[in-house]
């Protein structure tokens, strides 16, 4: 009989996908998989590299499941990006820890578990590429299928860890993504995420297999009710893929593009490979193109040298390009970077109080523009249950909206927006059905 398995994930929806990966893996393998990780045989951190606060978290987590295994046997195994870059290193920092994996190990994971019960064991390398398209997936939505378009990420950000935890962007067989879309679609999903680290930079790896434009055009032709994508980086974003974008319904009016500053000396020191000026170009052409997209972005404030003016270019570019919403964060070394060999010379306060106006600025900005929307109607896909016996599901522009009326996870309503804050839309419904499309 399998053993009962629960999985834990931080970081961005590339390790939510693959921790759906691991759990159709072991699922796969005759092991269950449990909400709770007090009703665990086996404990599974996948975990993130991206950001300090995130790998903060996971490692103040720990200590959840040493408690577990003062009462009980419990196999305890991290992995993901944070098992990648630390690997065997992690033994030391606590003796929970049984196995430790990277982020391509997902089809040895039975066999990886099975080898912890004996002794401590890790593997972080020598999985086959291939091995995505072999993945059976466990969905955690029944709404919106993750698909991954492109693994890993050749860029140089000198402030990231991705390239060294996930490795050169390789980008998967276009025909083996279209069959996955072709199936999650004909299983009721009505929503497609396309997935990778640098999305737009589709097909550079393989040429023969056309560009990210023309795969956005073939997914959207296998008949999701919507499909979107994330995420994009501005140095790859060009006019055939927004011009991609416009020629079909069905392709969410949502762009995100990392900025991460608006000063062009801290984006050079960032190895970003474009300027506030090239940004902005970009942000008009898709508003040229695609009248009303919602852009949205990613901001570090305070890296490495970060002067107080540059600090303000930032703050100007957010106030010029309107986005609709913001993930800001202080800046933190990541190891192997090669920002982390310079010198972190803002002080946490400083970086609290750049934080704290980014998204003061922000907030209004966003309120501003989703009042713009109150008595308006707008086609919102439900995704889930929210607080008061309300609903909540997102526009076309993925702005989030708080649904009162009688709807269901899945169903496409026709809403009309009643209230509006910096975060969300509220209103009411007054049609249901495919046909509101």
């Amino acid at each position: 009989m399998g053993t009962r398995v629960y999985i834990e994930t931080w970081g961005c929806q590339m390790n939510l996908h693959q921790s759906e990966g691991m759990a159709g893996v072991l699922e796969r393998a005759g092991h269950a998989i449990v909400d709770r990780l007090e009703d665990a045989d086996v404990v599974l951190f996948n975990g993130c590299m991206v950001r300090g606060k995130a790998e903060e978290k996971l490692l103040g987590r720990i200590g959840a499941v040493v408690e577990e295994k003062r009462r009980r046997d419990v196999v305890f195994g991290v992995g993901g990006c944070f098992g990648q870059v630390h690997g065997d290193s992690l033994f030391a920092r606590s003796r929970a820890i049984d196995f430790v994996f990277g982020t391509r190990q997902h089809l040895a994971l039975p066999d990886l578990i099975d080898q912890a019960r004996r002794k401590r064991a890790s593997l972080l390398s020598g999985a086959d590429d291939a091995s995505l398209d072999e993945t059976p997936f466990r969905r955690t939505s029944a709404v919106t299928a993750m698909v991954t378009i492109t693994e890993g990420c050749s860029n140089a950000c000198s402030y990231c860890v991705v390239p060294r935890a996930r490795g050169p962007m390789r980008s998967r067989d276009p025909e083996a993504i279209l069959a996955e879309v072709r199936s999650v679609v004909a299983d009721g999903h009505r929503e497609i995420l396309l997935l990778g680290q640098n999305v737009n930079a589709y097909g550079r790896d393989r040429p023969a297999v056309g560009g990210f434009a023309r795969l956005l055009e073939r997914a959207s032709a296998e008949g999701p009710a919507r499909i979107r994508f994330t995420s994009s980086h501005p140095r790859d974003m060009t006019q055939e893929i927004l011009d991609a974008m416009a020629g079909h319904a069905n392709v969410c009016r949502h762009l995100h593009l990392a900025l991460q500053s608006g000063s062009d000396r801290v984006l050079d020191a960032m190895n970003r490979g474009y300027g506030r000026d090239s940004f902005l170009r970009i942000a008009e052409a898709a508003r040229r193109t695609l009248p009303g997209i919602n852009l949205t972005t990613d901001l570090i404030v305070g890296f490495p040298g970060e002067t107080a003016s540059e600090f303000e270019e930032t703050l100007d570019m957010v106030r010029e390009v309107r986005f609709g919403s913001i993930y800001a964060a202080k800046y933190s070394p990541r190891p192997l970077t090669r920002a982390a060999e310079m010198v972190d010379d803002v002080s946490r306060d400083e970086k609290e109080r750049r934080l704290a106006r980014v998204l003061e600025v922000e907030r209004a900005i966003a309120a501003e523009g989703n009042a713009r929307f109150v008595g308006r109607t707008l086609v919102v896909l439900v995704e889930g249950e929210a607080a008061g016996g309300r609903h909540f599901g997102r526009a076309d522009d993925h702005r989030t909206v708080v649904v009162e009326g009688e709807v269901g996870a899945g169903e496409l309503a026709l809403v009309t927006i009643l209230r509006a804050s910096a975060s969300a839309l509220t209103g009411a419904v007054q049609r249901l059905g495919d046909a509101v499309t």
